[in-house]
């Protein structure tokens, strides 16, 4: 058993504790990004899919998921909804404004009838509705044959637009979270790109900041 990248083909990894992979002979049928802060059930669903021939990458809430995301996009996700951070309401409506083809598979203890009002997903499981074999089959189905979108998002590389609030700072949307964050105003302000660390997900983001005689 060894750990490294996901690079090859006819090969089986599985989860660490850490979300890290580690590689064993098998056949792969496509990677699988699990969110859940539950370990028992992080550990369940991955030793179900890994048996099943699914590559997964484990993490423990949405801010989490986000950073896995930039290392490697899976062909599916499947994410709990009640996570400390970043909700998975939350980390599902990123990934549905910054990645739409990649298919979404909610779950959650709380509704055990159809899928919560306002989640955006593809589809559904009751973490209490054992046996888990309809989950097998869902994300069969979902990597076989993904939602067809009505279109991709443009991909923005420019810097973010710093906004002055009127009172001392400057507000910037990182591209990664989309969560705003502030940043105080100093006197050497200039136009000029910048860089700095979203304080939520801890992305490296560049910025572009107005002028001082600009914030009037």
């Amino acid at each position: 058993m060894s750990r490294q990248q996901p690079s090859g083909h006819e090969e089986c990894r599985y989860p660490l504790q850490d979300g890290d992979w580690v590689v064993m002979d098998g056949h792969q049928k496509g990677r699988v990004l699990l969110v859940d802060d539950e370990p028992l059930i992080q550990k369940l669903i991955s030793t179900l899919l890994v048996s099943a021939g699914y590559v997964v990458q484990t993490a423990v809430d949405g801010l989490d998921g986000l950073g896995k995301l930039r290392a490697e996009l899976p062909d599916l996700i499947i994410s709990d909804l009640n996570m400390d951070r970043m909700s998975g309401r939350e980390f599902l409506d990123v990934v549905r404004k910054r990645f739409p083809q990649i298919p979404v598979i909610v779950t959650t203890a709380e509704f055990a009838n159809e899928m919560p009002s306002g989640v955006t997903a593809d589809a559904y499981y009751y973490k209490g509705g054992l046996p888990l074999q309809p989950l097998l089959e869902t994300i069969s189905e979902l990597t076989n044959k993904p939602p067809l979108r009505t279109g991709l998002p443009l991909i923005d590389n420019g810097p973010a637009q710093a906004k002055w609030d009127g009172d001392g700072q400057y507000l910037i949307e990182c591209k990664d979270c989309l969560r705003v964050f502030s940043f105080p105003h100093t006197p050497d302000v200039v136009r000029d790109e910048k860089w700095t660390i979203c304080i939520h997900c801890g992305n490296l983001v560049r910025f572009l900041m107005a002028a001082q005689v600009e914030r009037v």
